[in-house]
C-alpha cells in the first residue's frame, strides 16, 4: 500500500493549496486560510482515527516498470495517478486536487529544508512580459501573439555544499615602461615570475539534484536567500509539483570544484593588477568537502511555442529573477546590422574628412 497525502480543508473538505503571499494553506472553495502549524496540529489529533489528509492509494504491482513508473489511486475521485520514480508532489489529472507522495521524501530522501514560494503564477507571467519588452530583435508577431502554453510551479531538489577551497597559481608577467627625450624613445621591459595563493570557506554552494533540469538555467536564476529556508514539511508542497533528487551529492562534486576554482581565481585578481602582460603557467586547486544539505527550492517553469519551436524560461520562485532564450527576427537583425554598418561608414567618412 503506497501513501499519498492530500491536505483537505477542515471546513468544506476542499483541497488546500499553499499560497505564496500569505505563506498559509488556502482553500480555493471556501477561502479559509490555515497556518502550517494549525494543519499539522489537526493532522496529529486525527492520527487515532482515519486521517482526512491521507490518500488510501494502491500501488499496482503488475504495471510494466522499465522507467520506474508507479500508479496510485486518488481517494477523492478514484482516478489513476501515473508518476515516474522521482515525482514527490503532483495533481490529480481528473479532479485537480493537489497530491503528495510522502514515501518519495522519507528516510534518507527526506529534505533537510524547503524554501517556500514567494512569487506567484501572476508574478511569473509579469516577469515574462517584462523580459519581452525593449527587445528590438524580437519578432513582432511573437510579441503580439505569444501565448504561454504552460506555467508550472516546481520544487527543484538542490544540494547545498559547504567546503573549504585553496588555490596556488603561478604566472609569467611583464611590466613595460616607456619614455623619451629629445633624441630617442626608450622602452624597458621587466619580467616577473609570480606565485599567488588564496583560500576561502564556502557555505551553501547550490547545485540542482535533478537530471531533468537544465543546469545553466538553474545557475542563472541564483541566488536564493537561505535565511528563508524552513524545516521540511510536506504542507509546503501542496499546490505545486515536486521532484526528489536523482543526482547524488557526490556526483556534483566536479561542478562544485569548478565553481570554487573560478571564485578563488577571482580572489587572486586584485594582486595581479598593474602588469602589462600576464600569462598563467599553472595552478593547483584543493577542495575539502565538509558536508552537503538537501533542500527543495522554488522555481517557476514557463514554456511557449513560436514557429514550431519550444522556448523554455525559468524564474526564481523567491526573488523573481528570470532567465530564458527569446527568438530573434532574421529580418530585424539584418536591418539593424545594415543600420549600424551605415552609421559606421558615415562616422569613418566624417572623421577622415574633418581630421
Amino acid at each position: 500500500m503506497a501513501d499519498v497525502l492530500e491536505y483537505k480543508c477542515p471546513c468544506c473538505g476542499g483541497g488546500l493549496v499553499f499560497h505564496e503571499d500569505t505563506q498559509k494553506l488556502t482553500c480555493p472553495f471556501c477561502d479559509n486560510e490555515f497556518t502550517i502549524e494549525t494543519i499539522q496540529a489537526l493532522k496529529e489529533s486525527q492520527q487515532a482515527g482515519k486521517d482526512e489528509f491521507q490518500w488510501e492509494a494502491e500501488e499496482h504491482e503488475n504495471w510494466a516498470d522499465p522507467d520506474n513508473v508507479r500508479v496510485f489511486l486518488c481517494s477523492s475521485c478514484g482516478g489513476e495517478l501515473i508518476t515516474d520514480g522521482n515525482t514527490a508532489a503532483t495533481f490529480c489529472p481528473f479532479c485537480g486536487n493537489p497530491t503528495i507522495l510522502p514515501g518519495r521524501l522519507s528516510g534518507g530522501l527526506k529534505p533537510d529544508g524547503v524554501l517556500p514560494f514567494q512569487k506567484s503564477k501572476e508574478d511569473a507571467k509579469a516577469a515574462f512580459l517584462k523580459l519581452c519588452k525593449g527587445k528590438p530583435l524580437l519578432p513582432k508577431d511573437f510579441k503580439s501573439q505569444n501565448r504561454l502554453e504552460k506555467i508550472t510551479g516546481l520544487y527543484v531538489p538542490f544540494w547545498l555544499y559547504d567546503c573549504k577551497g585553496a588555490i596556488n597559481a603561478s604566472y609569467k608577467a611583464t611590466r613595460v615602461h616607456c619614455w623619451s627625450d629629445s633624441k630617442y624613445n626608450y622602452t624597458r621591459t621587466e619580467h616577473f615570475l609570480l606565485q599567488r595563493d588564496a583560500d576561502a570557506q564556502f557555505d551553501g554552494i547550490p547545485m540542482d539534484g535533478s537530471s531533468k533540469m537544465e543546469d545553466q538555467y538553474m545557475e542563472s536564476i541564483e541566488p536564493f536567500d537561505y535565511s528563508k529556508i524552513v524545516p521540511f514539511d510536506t504542507a509546503y508542497l501542496s499546490g505545486f509539483l515536486a521532484d526528489k533528487y536523482d543526482v547524488e551529492a557526490k556526483a556534483g562534486e566536479p561542478r562544485i570544484k569548478d565553481r570554487v576554482s573560478r571564485s578563488l581565481d577571482m580572489l587572486l585578481q586584485p594582486s595581479l593588477a598593474g602588469f602589462s602582460t600576464l600569462i598563467p603557467t599553472g595552478s593547483t586547486v584543493n577542495v575539502a568537502h565538509s558536508k552537503s544539505r538537501y533542500v527543495l527550492m522554488p522555481v517557476w517553469m514557463l514554456t511557449t511555442r513560436y514557429k514550431d519551436k519550444t522556448y523554455l524560461f525559468a524564474m526564481n520562485g523567491q526573488s523573481g529573477k528570470m532567465t530564458g532564450s527569446l527568438p530573434v527576427s532574421k529580418g530585424r537583425s539584418a536591418a539593424w546590422f545594415s543600420a549600424f554598418t551605415a552609421l559606421g561608414a558615415i562616422a569613418f567618412w566624417l572623421f577622415f574628412y574633418l581630421f
